[in-house]
C-alpha cells in the first residue's frame, strides 16, 4: 500500500506484560497522556510505519473475520471519530484485548501504541497499531503524577535503528466507503506485518497478534493469487527474447522462489529484483500490474500449484518432452541453445542441447 501524504495526529502508549508462571494475566498499565514527538522524531515514526505497512514491505493485507460489538474492527470503527478526551480512555480497551489475546507465558510484554492520521491524496483515516516487544525487566518510565510516559524511552523503543522487534498493523479507510455497512470489510483494508517472523519460519504473523487480537485472517483467494502469480510470471518468462538457457534459469528460480523459499509472502518486484536485470524488471512490474496482481506483498499459498512444482518439464515441437522432479531438474540438466543445419532460406536453425548429468538406466 501507497503512504503518500501521510499525517499522524495522536499517539498514545499502554503498556502489556507478560503472564506470570501460572498462566495468571496481569492487567496493562493504562497511560493518561498523549506521547509528543518533535519534528524529526515524527518523521522517524512515520518512516518505521511506511517501512512496515507501505510498497516494499512484507505486510500483508488480511479479512476482517470477527465483527462482533466487542471485537476489536468494531472497537476502531467506534473509537477513531472520538475526540481525544474518549480516545485517550477507549484506547486502553486495546491493551486489554491484546491482554486477553496473549494467553501463552512465552508472549512477551511490550508497550503497544495506538495512533490515528490521515494518508493518500483523499486524506482517508487510518488507525495504527504497534506492539513492540520488551524484556520484562525493561520496562516503560512513566511520570507518577502526569502518568505520561518517558519520551526518551518512547524514542529508544521505536526509534533507534535497527530495532525490529515489533508487530505492526493498520485499519485503512476506503474509498468511497459508507457508513454505516453491514461488512466492516468495505470500509476497512488491514495490513499486518511482523518483523519477527515475516522472514523466518514461514508465517505471516504471530497467530495470536493477526487472528486472537485483530480478529483477522488471511483473504480466502490466496492460492488463486499465489496460482496467478505463477501463470503470470511463467508467461513472462516464456515471452522473453532471452537463451533457452537463460529461461531455464529463470523456470529454476521460480520455482525456487515458491516451493523452496520459507517466506509466507510473494512480492513481484522483490522477485524481479533477485532474477532479472534492471530493464527486465520494469517489465515484469508493468506486467504483473496489467494481469491484476496486487502491487504490494500478498499471502503465498501453493495449494493450486502443488502438482506444478513438483516437476519441470520442457516440450519441443516435434513432440519431444523431457520431465523430471524440479530439484532433479535444476541440479542435473543443462539447456543450452545451438546454432543448427540451416532452413531452407539458408538461416541457421535454432536448436536445443540438452544434458543429462546421469546414465541412462532404461530405454522402451
Amino acid at each position: 500500500m501507497q503512504l503518500i501524504n501521510m499525517e499522524i495526529d495522536r499517539i498514545i502508549i499502554h503498556q502489556v506484560y507478560r503472564r506470570d508462571q501460572d498462566g495468571n494475566k496481569k492487567e496493562p498499565l493504562q497511560s493518561q497522556e498523549y506521547t509528543r514527538f518533535d519534528s524529526n522524531a515524527m518523521e522517524e515514526f512515520k518512516s518505521r510505519v511506511r517501512d512496515a505497512l507501505g510498497d516494499g514491505s512484507k505486510a500483508v493485507q488480511m479479512q476482517i473475520f470477527d465483527q462482533g460489538v466487542g471485537d476489536l474492527s468494531s472497537l476502531v470503527d467506534n473509537t477513531i471519530s472520538q475526540d481525544d478526551e474518549s480516545f485517550a480512555v477507549s484506547s486502553y480497551d486495546f491493551a486489554k484485548k491484546l491482554t486477553d489475546a496473549q494467553q501463552r507465558k512465552s508472549i512477551p510484554g511490550g508497550i503497544l501504541v495506538i495512533f490515528t492520521g490521515k494518508q493518500g491524496h483523499l486524506k482517508k483515516r487510518f488507525l495504527g497499531i504497534i506492539k513492540a516487544e520488551i524484556h520484562s525487566a525493561y520496562e516503560k518510565q512513566e511520570d507518577p503524577e502526569t502518568k505520561e510516559i518517558s519520551l526518551k524511552f518512547v524514542e529508544e523503543v521505536l526509534l533507534t535503528p535497527g530495532t525490529r522487534l515489533y508487530k505492526t498493523a493498520a485499519f485503512f479507510e476506503k474509498d468511497g466507503s459508507g457508513d454505516p455497512v453491514e461488512d466492516l470489510n468495505d470500509k476497512w483494508a488491514v495490513m499486518v506485518s511482523d518483523y519477527q517472523i515475516s522472514q523466518a519460519d514461514g508465517k505471516a504473523a504471530a497467530q495470536y497478534f493477526y487472528s486472537d487480537f485483530l480478529g483477522c485472517g488471511y483473504p480466502e483467494t490466496s492460492a488463486r493469487t499465489t496460482k496467478k502469480f505463477y501463470e503470470a510470471a511463467s508467461s513472462f518468462i516464456d515471452q522473453m527474447e532471452v537463451s533457452s538457457e537463460r529461461k531455464n534459469d529463470l523456470y529454476n528460480a521460480l520455482t525456487t522462489y515458491l516451493k523452496v523459499d520459507t517466506s509466507s509472502t510473494i512480492t513481484p518486484s522483490e522477485f524481479a529484483a533477485a532474477y532479472f536485470g534492471v530493464d527486465d524488471q520494469d517489465s515484469f512490474n508493468s506486467y504483473m500490474e496489467e494481469v491484476g496482481l496486487p502491487t504490494s506483498s500478498f499471502t503465498k499459498d501453493n495449494e493450486h500449484i502443488e502438482s506444478k512444482l513438483k516437476f519441470r518439464k520442457v516440450s519441443f515441437s516435434k513432440n519431444v518432452k523431457i520431465s523430471a522432479p524440479s530439484e532433479v531438474f535444476k541440479n542435473y540438466i543443462d539447456i543450452e541453445s545451438i546454432e543448427g543445419d540451416p532452413d531452407e532460406s539458408g538461416a541457421p536453425q535454432v536448436w536445443t542441447k540438452v544434458i543429462v548429468k546421469d546414465r541412462i538406466t532404461q530405454q522402451e
